[in-house]
């Protein structure tokens, strides 16, 4: 008779991506995914297999609910300027409550794997794709409803957002001053003018 299983995988993969998060793939052993989660090595084995498999897929967790909730309005079929400056002042509140103490995931991952080729580095690329994708989409409405400069460049603008929020996660994860984080948001959203 086969065993049922005594755990939420969606649950799990909370808990895994908020450790990881925190500790980064190298500095997070099994035995702490399993101190933190609550699950046994076998549980985590037989759902996820191994260590990285289980990244992958809290990569993938990250990406649909953190990322999902970032990404929301810029994604809406009607979106512009007023969304993308909801994205930045969303980042910026998450940064003056401690919220953001930990940086981006994604982004974290970007640093810590390098120029690794392959899996994790797919899903750093895939993501950093679906945000350009999102605010380049959003800049091209804004530009047709005139909320942004004529000669702005929603390609190139879209990128320089995607590498401001990256730096403003850098940041964050290093605990620079939210005032330096704001300036940096202040600048950016100056530059749609």
């Amino acid at each position: 008779m086969a065993r049922v299983r005594e755990f939420d995988p969606e649950e799990v993969l909370d808990k895994a991506m908020r450790l990881f998060w925190h500790k980064g793939y190298a500095e997070t052993s099994m035995r702490d995914l399993v101190s933190y989660t609550g699950v046994a090595h076998a549980g985590l084995y037989s759902v996820f297999g191994g260590k990285r498999a289980l990244f992958q897929a809290v990569l993938k967790h990250y990406d649909n609910t953190v990322c999902g909730m970032l990404f929301n309005g810029l994604e809406l079929p009607g979106s512009g300027r007023p969304e993308i400056e909801r994205f930045f002042e969303t980042i910026l509140e998450a940064v003056k409550s401690n919220q953001f103490q930990d940086g981006c995931l994604m982004c974290n991952t970007a640093i810590e794997f390098g120029d690794e080729s392959g899996d994790i580095q797919a899903c750093v690329s895939a993501n950093i794709e679906r945000m350009t994708n999102a605010f380049r989409g959003a800049l091209e409405r804004a530009k047709q409803r005139k909320e942004v400069a004529a000669e702005l460049d929603p390609r190139a603008t879209a990128e320089f957002l995607v590498t401001t929020f990256h730096g403003i996660a850098v940041l964050a994860r290093i605990k620079s001053s939210a005032d330096r984080i704001e300036r940096s948001v202040r600048f950016a959203l100056k530059e749609l003018d």
